[in-house]
């Protein structure tokens, strides 16, 4: 086979070894589904691939997630099923979608079903910051206490963009709660998910709210406790963006983010996510 994984660390991710054109040959998809599937990132340096086989590998790695509300009307990438990710946006609730991805998060938490993996393609690495960070869930969960695990298992969190808004503004308008609500409704979810690949993850991140019958406050800070222990350094891997390469990675197994850069910097990527089949359960 074509791609060759390369370890990055005992808990999180391979560098995967492979030219552009060969990407689609015959059993290449599913290879890289497999090594998505055991090692959560691949990360592919400065592969340099086309936005046509870029969307054409996601297609035959598994249907296309619709971009729905977060996609921009008009452009050539939205036709072609993929968005921009770059904080040069007109629209408003467009950037703060964007800015939110400062913070440690899974993707469509606001989801009976997340994406079962995204696909970030550097189109212009930022000049300064914007480095991408991952987490393993997986690795963060089975490192708990048993003790932990028990006192967790059972509990449900309330997920909701609205959490995100609030760290972005020092002061929140009741309209911009109203408008953010009406694009990702409040929604609940067990705290524990044990998934079908038999490992277990945690939902949680930036989009965690609070915990169903629990004070708000108390809630808040066992969310903020479990988000800080699984961001260690040891769960973690921190991706420095060059331009060209390509990272995919396992969304419900993972927490991710984006460090700090500004608007100058002209970060860009292109962005494919694959649709889940798996719901929080």
């Amino acid at each position: 086979m074509p791609a060759k994984f390369e370890l990055i660390n005992e808990n999180i991710g391979a560098y995967v070894h492979i030219a552009a054109d060969e990407v689609l040959q015959d059993g290449v998809p599913e290879q890289l589904s497999e090594g998505l599937e055991k090692y959560n990132v691949l990360v592919f340096p400065q592969v340099s691939m086309s936005d046509e086989t870029f969307a054409a590998m996601t297609a035959r790695m598994g249907p296309a997630h619709d971009l729905n509300v977060t996609a921009e009307e008009g452009t050539e990438e939205t036709a072609a099923g993929i968005y921009r990710v770059t904080k040069e946006k007109s629209n408003q609730t467009q950037l703060d979608f964007v800015r939110g991805n400062d913070f440690w998060h899974m993707d469509g938490t606001v989801y009976d079903t997340p994406g079962k993996a995204t696909l970030l393609k550097c189109e212009v690495p930022p000049s300064e910051g914007g480095d991408t960070g991952f987490a393993s869930l997986h690795a963060a969960y089975d490192a708990l206490p048993k003790s932990r695990k028990e006192k967790l298992e059972g509990l449900k969190v309330r997920h909701a963009f609205r959490a995100v808004g609030r760290r972005l503004y020092d002061e929140v308008t009741d309209e911009q709660t109203a408008e953010w609500d009406s694009f990702f409704p409040p929604i609940t979810h067990k705290l524990i998910w044990h998934q079908k690949c038999g490992r277990t993850s945690m939902v949680i991140g930036g989009t965690g709210y609070d915990i169903e019958g629990m004070p708000h406050e108390e809630g808040r800070a066992l969310l903020k406790e479990l988000d800080e222990f699984a961001t260690q350094d040891d769960f973690t891997y921190r991706h420095k963006w060059q331009k060209g390469d390509l990272v995919i990675f396992n969304n419900p197994a993972l927490l991710h983010k984006s460090y700090p850069y500004d608007r100058e910097s002209g970060r860009m990527m292109h962005r494919t996510t694959i649709t889940g089949s798996e719901a929080i359960a």
